[in-house]
This record gives C-alpha cells, sequence and structure tokens, in this order.
C-alpha cells in the first residue's frame, strides 16, 4: 500500500517537472526568436521609409489640397466657438453666420418649409465641421497649432502656450520665431467679410490662392448633392467671418501629412510589433493550449487532476485574459531587451554591458514562463468542460452556475415555505391583512409625492402605539398560557382558561387536549395498576385451584386401602385437572406472545363461511350438550379474505365455547356474516344465563371471565386471545351488551 502510494506521488512529481520543462522550452523559444524578429523589423522600417516617400511625392498636392480644406472650415469653426463664449449660451451656426430673415422664421414667410430645411441643414454641416475639427483634425495633425483674435470684442482662443500672436510682427525676434515653424500661415477677415493672407511659409502661391476664394468657403458649406440647389438662391445670405484673425503653425515637416501615415507607418515599435513577433506570441499560446490538451490523455503522468481541478470557469478566464493583456508588458519589454538595455543603459552605471544583457534576457524568459504557465493552468481548468460534459462543468466548476444552483436551491425552500403556510390559521390571516393594508396605505402615501412625507410621519407614529398596544395584548396572553401550563406541570389538571387569547387561541385548545390526555393517561396508568393486581389475583386463583386439586388426589392415590375403582376415578380427575392446568398454560403463552407480536403470520386466502361452518362442525357435542340452539347465516357469496387459518379457526373457537359456557340454555344464538361498503363483520349474539353486570371494555383483558365468582371452568383468556388475534391480522374486535343480550363482532377489511 505504501508503495503503490508512493510510486503514485513520484509519477505526479514526474508530469509536474514535464509541465514546467516544455513550458520552459517555449519560452525559450520565444526569446530564441528575438534576433530574427528585430532583422525583420529593420527591414519593415527601410520599406515603409521608401513607401512613405513614394507616397509624399505622388499625392503630396492632394494631402495639402485636404489639409487647406480643413483649415478652412476651422475658420468658421473657430469665429463661432468665440462668439458662443461671449455670450456664454448654446448659438446655432444660423445665428451667427446667415442673415436675420433666415434666423427668425415664421409661418407667414414665403417658402417657410424650404427655408427651414436650408437652416436645418446648414446647422448640421456646421456642426459636422465642429466636431470634425475638435475630435479629428487636432489629433490628426498633432503637432498642428491655432491662434485666434476678435479685434471687436477682444477674444482670443489658442491650443497653446507658444506666442504664435509674435507671427503678427515683423521685428527681429518674431522673425526668429517665424523661422522655427516649417509651416505657419496669417489669415484676416475684414470688416466687409473678406479674407486676405498676411503672411506664410510651407505653401506655395497656389495654394494660397485657394485661401483667398471665399465663394469657395462658402460652397463647402452646401456641397452635398440636393442641397447645390440652394447655392444660388441661398449663397448670398451667408455670412463670412469679419474683424478677425487667425494663426495656425507647426513643427512638423510633413505638417500636411496625418499622423496615421507619417507617425504610425514609421513607429518603430509598431513595425517591430508586426515583423513577427505577434506571430510568436499567438505560436506560443497555441503550443500551450496543446500541451494542456493532449498531456492529460498520458494518464499515468496524472495532469490536470490536482490544482487545477479547483479553479472555477471564471478565475481561468481571467486568468487567459490577464495573459493576452500582457501582452502590452512583453512587447516593449522583448523590443528594449533586442533593441538596447531593458534594465538600465550602461552609460550610467558601472555594471558590465554583458550582465546587463544576461539580466534582460533572464526577465524575459521569467516574463514569459510565468505567462505561460499561467495559460497551462487556465487551459487545464476550462479542458474538464470535455471530461465533465457541459450541464455537470456548468453547475460544478463556475461561480455562476454554483451562485445559480444556490439560488434555485433558496427559491425552492422560500416557495416551500409558502406552500406550508396555513392560510386558515388566525395568526397567518392577521398577518396577511396588516400586511394587505400597510401596502395600500405605503402605496397611497408613494402616489402623493413629498406631501406623502408628513403624513408618513403621522402614520408612524399611529403604528407604534398599535404595535405597542398589539405587543402589551400578546405579553398579556402569554402571561396566561405560561400560567396554565404551570399549573399542568404542578399536576393541576382540572384547571381551565376562559380569556379569549388572540393569536395564541389554537394554543389553547391544544393545552386543553394536553390537560385531556394527561388525565386519560393517568387514569389509565390508574386502571393498568388495577388489572395488575387482579391479573396476579385470577392468576394465582385459576393456577392453584387445578393445582391444589392435583395434589389432594396424587396423596389419595398414596393410600394403601384406595380401591381399583377409587384409583381410576381418581387417576382420571387428576387427568382432567393437568388438561385443565396445560390449555391454561398454554392459553397464557399464546396471549403473551400475542401481546408481544412474537407471532408470525402464515396469511393465506381462506373462506370465512366455511371456516366458521367448520368450526361449528368441531364443536357440534358441546354444542348439542350445552342445550343452545345455534343459528348461522352464512352470505351467499364465498367472502375470501388473506388470514392466518390457524390463529382464525382459534377465534372463532374460543368465541363459540365463550357461548356455550356462558348462554342461557334452551335459548337461541347467532352467527351472522354482514358485508358492507368493503368491511365484514362476524356478529355473534346470545343471551347471557347470569346477569351482566360487568364492564364490556375489561371483559377482553386477560383473566377476566364472564363468571365472576370464578365458579365455573375457563381461563379468562379466551376473549384476550380473540382480541389479540384478531389485531394481530389487521382487524378490530368489540363486545357490546343490551340488557341480558352479549354481542361480540369481529371485523376486517376486504382487502385484508
Amino acid at each position: 500500500m505504501d508503495t503503490r502510494l508512493k510510486n503514485n506521488k513520484q509519477t505526479k512529481l514526474f508530469g509536474v517537472l514535464l509541465s514546467l520543462l516544455l513550458i520552459a522550452i517555449i519560452a525559450a523559444g520565444v526569446i530564441a526568436s528575438y534576433p530574427l524578429i528585430w532583422k525583420n523589423t529593420q527591414l519593415l522600417l527601410e520599406n515603409k521609409e521608401t513607401e512613405l516617400d513614394t507616397i509624399i511625392n505622388q499625392e503630396k498636392a492632394s494631402y495639402i489640397n485636404n489639409f487647406i480644406r480643413k483649415l478652412n472650415q476651422s475658420n468658421y469653426v473657430l469665429y463661432w466657438n468665440s462668439k458662443q463664449q461671449l455670450v456664454d449660451v448654446n448659438l446655432q451656426p444660423s445665428q451667427v453666420f446667415l442673415t436675420e430673415d433666415l434666423q427668425e422664421l415664421s409661418d407667414e414667410d414665403e417658402d417657410y418649409g424650404e427655408k427651414k430645411e436650408f437652416v436645418s441643414y446648414f446647422n448640421n454641416i456646421l456642426g459636422k465641421w465642429y466636431n470634425q475639427f475638435y475630435s479629428v483634425t487636432l489629433n490628426e495633425y498633432s503637432s498642428l497649432h491655432y491662434y485666434f483674435i476678435d479685434y471687436k470684442t477682444g477674444s482670443t482662443l489658442t491650443n497653446t502656450i507658444k506666442p504664435l500672436n509674435m507671427l503678427l510682427e515683423s521685428n527681429a525676434e518674431a522673425q526668429e520665431e517665424k523661422n522655427s515653424y516649417p509651416f505657419y500661415i496669417v489669415l484676416q477677415y475684414l470688416e466687409d467679410g473678406s479674407l486676405q493672407v498676411l503672411d506664410y511659409t510651407g505653401l506655395d502661391s497656389v495654394h494660397i490662392d485657394s485661401f483667398k476664394s471665399n465663394e469657395r468657403n462658402k460652397s463647402e458649406i452646401l456641397q452635398n448633392g440636393f442641397y447645390n440647389l440652394f447655392w444660388n438662391q441661398y449663397k448670398d445670405r451667408i455670412k463670412s467671418p469679419s474683424n478677425v484673425t487667425m494663426i495656425y503653425a507647426s513643427n512638423s515637416e510633413n505638417f500636411f501629412l496625418p499622423n496615421n501615415l507619417s507617425d504610425v507607418s514609421l513607429n518603430p515599435r509598431y513595425i517591430f510589433n508586426n515583423a513577427g513577433f505577434i506571430q510568436a506570441f499567438v505560436i506560443a499560446t497555441v503550443c500551450v493550449f496543446i500541451l494542456a490538451m493532449l498531456l492529460p490523455f498520458k494518464k499515468s503522468l496524472q495532469i490536470g487532476k490536482g490544482f487545477a481541478t479547483k479553479i472555477p470557469f471564471e478565475i481561468s478566464v481571467a486568468g487567459i485574459m490577464i495573459v493576452m493583456s500582457s501582452y502590452v508588458i512583453l512587447r516593449p519589454m522583448a523590443y528594449e531587451t533586442i533593441g538596447g538595455f531593458y534594465i538600465a543603459n550602461p552609460k550610467y552605471t558601472i555594471i558590465p554591458e554583458w550582465v546587463l544583457n544576461l539580466l534582460d534576457y533572464s526577465i524575459n524568459f521569467v516574463a514569459w514562463f510565468v505567462s505561460l504557465l499561467t495559460l497551462y493552468v487556465c487551459f487545464l481548468s476550462v479542458r474538464q468542460v470535455f471530461t465533465l460534459g457541459l450541464v455537470t462543468y456548468c453547475k460544478e466548476k463556475t461561480m455562476i452556475g454554483r451562485s445559480i444552483a444556490w439560488l434555485v436551491r433558496k427559491i425552492k425552500k422560500v416557495f416551500r415555505s409558502l406552500g406550508e403556510i396555513d392560510l386558515s390559521e388566525p395568526s397567518n390571516k392577521a398577518i396577511i391583512k396588516i400586511l394587505t393594508v400597510n401596502f395600500v396605505i405605503l402605496l397611497v402615501l408613494c402616489s402623493i409625492w413629498i406631501f406623502g412625507i408628513f403624513i408618513l410621519i403621522i402614520y408612524t407614529i399611529i403604528l407604534f402605539f398599535i404595535i405597542r398596544k398589539y405587543f402589551d395584548e400578546i405579553k398579556k396572553n402569554y402571561a396566561i398560557l405560561l400560567e396554565a401550563t404551570s399549573r399542568i406541570a404542578d399536576g393541576n389538571l382540572e384547571g381551565t382558561i376562559e380569556e379569549d387569547l388572540g393569536v395564541f387561541e389554537p394554543l389553547k385548545g391544544e393545552l386543553a387536549k394536553v390537560q385531556h390526555g394527561f388525565k386519560k393517561a393517568v387514569e389509565e396508568e390508574m386502571k393498568s395498576q388495577r388489572m395488575k393486581t387482579d391479573l396476579i389475583t385470577n392468576v394465582s386463583h385459576d393456577l392453584k385451584t387445578p393445582l391444589t386439586a392435583i395434589i389432594t388426589y396424587i396423596n389419595l392415590l398414596k393410600e394403601e386401602n384406595v380401591s381399583e375403582e377409587e384409583r381410576r376415578s381418581y387417576i382420571e380427575t387428576l387427568d382432567n385437572k393437568s388438561q385443565r392446568l396445560k390449555n391454561l398454560i398454554e392459553d397464557l403463552f399464546e396471549v403473551s406472545k400475542a401481546s408481544s407480536n412474537n407471532i408470525t403470520l402464515d396469511l393465506i386466502e381462506i373462506d370465512l363461511g366455511n371456516l366458521i361452518h367448520q368450526v361449528l362442525l368441531e364443536l357440534d357435542d358441546k354444542i348439542v350438550g350445552s342445550k343452545v340452539e345455534f343459528r348461522y347465516n352464512p352470505p351467499e357469496d364465498k367472502i375470501i379474505l388473506q388470514l392466518d387459518s390457524e390463529k382464525t379457526y382459534r377465534i372463532f373457537e374460543n368465541l363459540i365455547i365463550n357461548i356455550i359456557k356462558y348462554a342461557m340454555p334452551h335459548t337461541r344464538a347467532y352467527i351472522d356474516i354482514i358485508k358492507n361498503k368493503g368491511i365484514i363483520q362476524v356478529v355473534l349474539k346470545n343471551i347471557s344465563a347470569s346477569e351482566l353486570n360487568i364492564n364490556v371494555d375489561d371483559i377482553t383483558e386477560r383473566f377476566v371471565r364472564g363468571d365472576l365468582a370464578r365458579n365455573t371452568e375457563g381461563s379468562g383468556l379466551g376473549l384476550a386471545i380473540v382480541k389479540s388475534f384478531v389485531e394481530l391480522q389487521g382487524g378490530e374486535f368489540r363486545i357490546q351488551t343490551d340488557g341480558d343480550l352479549f354481542k361480540a363482532i369481529v371485523e376486517w377489511k376486504m382487502e385484508n
């Protein structure tokens, strides 16, 4: 046993070491690919620079025209924004750039619908320009700076701390500032809205002329399809900016190129990513996934049966997502390691360069190893979905599944609790009524908003006094109930509770039942003690009588002068007395076994009518000698019951013998079998020879006889045996008397 356990541990340890070794090999393989990735990066960077130069040469005019168009749009945006800041409200573009007849439209105006449509379209176009300038243009051309000044109001707008306003001057300092920009342009709108280019650099005269075409600027607003129809009609109603100056400047030589073309395309880190690093990351992830899927098939390695099986699905997915997110850390780490130094530059430390390189690659290996190991464990955990099945995995290995299962159990428990509520209980009825009334009141208070708070305060105060009164009443009723239980505990079983106990009213009835039960138990105990005393007396009497006779006749037989005739008489008497003693002991033994349920029943199908007929035939001699005329009324149909034939025979034998012993001679006894609603009754009736002054409840007890003087033959166990045997077979036996009429009734259900 110990050897097997040791072997299992060694095998499991081997599986763990093998997994770690394979993951380390994958991590080392990724690091070994660094030089190849770096070589591809340099080649791609050279190609990208060549491609960019070609694009600039071929598409330069197009990029410049697009750049100028966006600056023209920004003129209107900056002017509109400056007007909004002055009034500190949201002004529509139509309120700034359109004539008054288009700003204040009326239903009575001619072409009202067309004018309204044009104003709406104008506002949409300027709104798009506004969003594009602040959300796109300034991001695409991140080196672009602007300065705006309104001469009429003195308001200014800018996105830089540099003194661009110096470009309006002509001194030496301003000239030095101008020389620092590869591109700048100074635009001025005069009082009449005409545009002038005051100064510029970086553009040629052809491009500058496009700024001066005010008609072109306005046509940008109405450039879209159907709305070109409005151009001739509304072009004179669009006002240009006036009395303002705009300055635009850029520090970039390629100021007209968007960032996504010039900066991103030539970014070495971006190229390093596409030169093979992302492919290395994906290949490493796939290799780890394959290991996690295939290694557990080698069952002797016991891989995937330890810690990984305990990780919930959500934690595994979170681990996988974290590792995938670590890509943004691994990439710059790899780039810095292979392109220079990651930890520190040897120029600023005394550590040798080869040591720094070794540390860099060691950190890279550890980072890759930890990331891939985390992926491996998470994949092993998720792999259980194939071994457990989707349904079982969701129930047992996911936190959501566990939570849902827990919630379902709680909901079922609540519904079971609701199903167990007895709505007929007065306390439950009262609680439901109170909750319903309270719900209605709160619903009404909630519907009247703020005024409901004041009413709610009053309602709460009233509710406090009502609840306090209710609890005081509960405490009072509880004290009454506690006092009554104390009386019962002290043995006083006669006291009663007259008060109304409210919610405890059902307990008052149950307490009365407890009192009645205690009284009945006491009476039963007293009766049992009395019966025990009578039992001892009767047993002693019935056993002593034949035993005394036996002793007496044995002594007579010992005398020498006993004649042969007397000897035969004595022996016959001894035989009778010993048989009686034997029968008495056998009856007592049978009653004892029946009372202790120590009897095995042999149930078979018997014909009850034929059985009773057989008993009558067996006892025919005794019946004739008793001078009692028996009238047996069997049913027309057979009565078939599952009974023990021997015990059932003894039942009716004892009952018929009881009639023979105690019935008045020259009278009739009746035996009737009655079938009624699945119940079979056997009724035996006779007229008693002596007055029936006995308790019918006691006559079926052991050693209780109808002959209270105990002068007749009998053990007093006959009816006790009958009762025991009937009840053992699932029936019921009872005695009824009416004057001198004695009636014994045996009942069984048909299914028995």
